[in-house]
């Protein structure tokens, strides 16, 4: 079933650990989406816009929710459950496109983000090592 719903500034739409129901379909409005660091912290990961889809996965793998969504200002969503995702995802070759689409640009934001982690990474190491004065015919730095 799709239904509409509106959410309000700094309302939290899901969070992180509950059960996906639902996807989501921005009609206005903005969302945050959220990971929480090891002390707690919320650090916001992405900003979504008119028409993103958002809440997917859990429907996709049936597991918990993998961050938090929280209205960045006064949100009016389109709500859609499991069973209509389904039929979307089946019959819809628009909404399978939209899918698609936003599975590959985060797959791509995700792997920009582990390169320019291993780069950091990697200058840290390069640093250590250099610092140590630590030479090793074997070492690949």
């Amino acid at each position: 079933m799709e239904t509409t719903t509106i959410f309000l500034k700094e309302e939290v739409i899901f969070r992180k650990g509950e059960a996906s129901k639902y996807a989501y379909i921005i009609k206005s409005g903005k969302v945050g989406i959220y990971k929480e660091n090891d002390y707690g912290k919320r650090i916001l990961v992405r900003i979504l816009r008119k028409a993103d889809l958002f809440g997917e996965m859990g429907l996709i793998d049936k597991y918990p929710r993998s961050a938090t969504a929280v209205a960045l200002e006064a949100c009016d969503l389109t709500v859609v459950d499991r069973t209509h995702f389904m039929r979307l995802s089946k019959y819809s070759p628009k909404f399978f496109i939209i899918l698609i689409k936003t599975l590959t640009n985060r797959l791509r934001d995700t792997l920009g983000q582990l390169k320019n982690d291993g780069k950091q990474v990697e200058t840290i190491t390069r640093t250590q090592i250099s610092k140590r004065g630590n030479k090793n015919e074997n070492s690949i730095f």
